[in-house]
């Protein structure tokens, strides 16, 4: 069921300016989701498979995705996610540096959008809303 508050979103990121960054353009683009925050892909997984410490955690309707990780990378978040049956519809928005990976959304089996990084905030806000569209597309 989907919360009130818009979308559920999870957001993989190990920068908190990032992440910090992408709140203030969700915020300024007027669309409201529930937004949950880790800092790698090994918590991510945690979190998507409602492992401790996150029993209780949301299904998210998106997961915004940096490739570059500690510990467990965004690639090997994806593979995860596309090897899990309960995990592999959750569409997921790759939101990275780098510009020459876009190839990687080709083996996800669910929805995948590649996004580059941006410093813009008026670009960053048309991101966002892409992404918010993609959650609600689920």
């Amino acid at each position: 069921m989907k919360d009130t508050a818009g979308p559920v979103m999870l957001i993989v990121e190990d920068n908190a300016a990032d992440v910090f960054l992408f709140q203030e353009a969700l915020e300024a683009s007027g669309i409201r989701a529930s937004i949950y925050s880790v800092s790698d892909g090994d918590i991510a997984m945690k979190f998507l498979r409602h492992s401790p410490p996150y029993p209780d955690s949301p299904r998210p309707d998106i997961v915004v995705l940096d490739l570059n990780l500690p510990i467990m990378n965004g690639r090997e978040v994806m593979s995860e996610m596309a090897a899990d049956p309960n995990l592999r519809s959750i569409p997921v928005a790759i939101l990275t540096t780098s510009t020459s990976e876009a190839f990687i959304c080709n083996n996800y089996p669910g929805s995948c959008r590649y996004f580059t990084k941006t410093d813009n905030f008026d670009l960053l806000q048309g991101i966002i809303r892409q992404i918010a569209r993609q959650a609600e597309k689920k």
